[in-house]
């Protein structure tokens, strides 16, 4: 009896390795036709351009699901400090609402001309008047 334990013990030993393989080749597979490692490297590109060329430091004050999903990126690897999370998440907002930001651009630059040509109206000196004798 102890020995037909034995086998029946060697036997789920072997079938649960035998799963575990299998698992691991079917993850992999789907790993590689999800379209989670283009995910990866689209990811890294876009980081790449939202860090390339900041210039400008702002400081700005975040809610605690912000801050929490900033600290998210850090720690998962995808940047290396909040600095960076942030610089990417505000990149990825403003090419994601592109059509927003840019009728927003269109109404800044209407707003920009009628203010210059206040200003200009209020520069031009007011034409000579004649006085007329009473």
């Amino acid at each position: 009896m102890s020995k037909n334990n034995t086998n029946d013990d060697k036997s789920l030993s072997e079938r649960i390795e035998t799963i575990v393989d299998e698992s691991k080749e079917a993850f992999k597979q789907a790993y590689q036709t999800s379209g989670v490692e283009s995910i990866g490297e689209n990811v890294k590109e876009a980081v790449d351009r939202a860090l390339s060329r900041r210039e400008n430091v702002v400081m700005v004050r975040l809610n605690t699901e912000s801050i929490t999903r900033v600290d998210e990126l850090v720690e998962a690897g995808v940047v290396s400090s909040r600095s960076e999370a942030v610089a990417f998440l505000v990149s990825e907002g403003i090419g994601a609402q592109s059509e927003l930001f840019e009728r927003i651009g269109q109404k800044v630059e209407q707003i920009r001309r009628v203010k210059q040509e206040l200003r200009d109206l209020l520069n031009e000196k007011p034409p000579e008047t004649t006085k007329k004798d009473d």
